[in-house]
């Protein structure tokens, strides 16, 4: 399906099911959509493209809800018959005229959709036994440079081990201009790099030259991010434009009375730009008595979690 078609689809299913309860989000590309009702968590992908829906169908996704890890239902809604699939709830034509009809009806009476996934699935089964990957998808990461045994070793950590990948929004700014008051010229020029935790919003000074896109262990997190490309920008463009901001004063004479004047200047958002990309940075976590979390690329052990405990993984 094309861009604009996949928009649609989008937008019917997201529909379908808010009118059954579910709290409804956007994911990033290649995945659609995220839901949430209750301890249930379904994870969407509408798309007619074999390598998408093969990827779709190998991978497993797992929802954090609470304090609670559950492993998430996999929709996938496409107008394709190829490739089968056999890990997912499969919808085409017939069961998006259905629902969707049944959506526009629970609307009219007010009342939620009985939409039941358990028997809502079109699958079509795989003939043949396909070996498992050992990676999951591929994305733009920081390499897992320390394993598992010097994880535990460094941190003194007991318990269950996870690699965890979590986004973060790499960014670089570029301010420019000035503005002039009396003799003086405030400059608004600066520039820096820098990454902002996409879950929680924290910074870090990090250096994340070495990003590499590649396929992460199948049986590691990744998390979704909950900060948006468009709130870190904003964010970082106000963060900019306060640490720019100047006072200024000046002294004049009139006769024998010296005056003060004192204004404050700040650039405008137009002379700040601000490009981003999204790296996703390892953390192993250790949950035994106590919860341990270490950068699995730096070795340095984490103070703070880095998540907010309510994530898509």
């Amino acid at each position: 399906m094309d861009t604009e078609t996949r928009e649609r689809v989008r937008l019917a299913v997201r529909r379908i099911l808010e009118a059954a309860s579910f709290d409804v989000e956007d994911l990033e590309a290649p995945l659609d959509l995220s839901a949430i009702r209750h301890d249930t968590c379904v994870i969407v992908l509408c798309s007619d493209d074999p390598a998408e829906i093969e990827q779709f169908d190998r991978t497993g996704y797992r929802c954090r809800l609470g304090e609670q890890d559950v492993d998430s239902r996999k929709l996938l809604l496409t107008f394709s018959d190829h490739p089968a699939t056999s890990q997912c709830i499969r919808w085409g034509r017939d069961e998006l005229e259905r629902y969707a009809g049944q959506a526009a009806l629970s609307y009219i009476v007010q009342k939620p959709l009985a939409l039941d996934l358990g028997t809502a699935t079109h699958v079509i089964v795989k003939k043949e036994t396909v070996p498992q990957e050992l990676t999951g998808p591929d994305i733009p990461h920081l390499p897992v440079k320390v394993d598992e045994a010097r994880a535990r070793a460094i941190t003194g950590a007991e318990g269950e081990a996870l690699c965890r990948f979590i986004p973060y929004w790499y960014y670089h700014y570029r301010s420019q201009g000035q503005k002039a008051f009396g003799s003086q010229v405030v400059s608004f020029n600066a520039e820096k790099n820098g990454a902002m935790n996409a879950i929680n919003g924290q910074e870090t000074e990090m250096d994340i030259g070495k990003v590499q896109t590649s396929g992460i262990p199948i049986h590691s997190q990744l998390l979704q991010p909950v900060i948006t490309k468009g709130d870190a920008e904003e964010k970082i463009r106000t963060q900019v434009m306060d640490q720019l901001t100047q006072k200024v004063r000046v002294k004049q004479a009139k006769g024998d009375t010296i005056f003060y004047e004192e204004r404050i200047f700040k650039p405008e958002k137009r002379d700040v730009a601000v490009d981003l990309q999204m790296v996703y940075i390892p953390v192993w976590q250790f949950k035994g008595k106590k919860i341990a979390e270490l950068n699995a690329f730096t070795g340095e052990v984490l103070q703070e979690p880095m998540d907010t405990g309510a994530e898509i993984l």
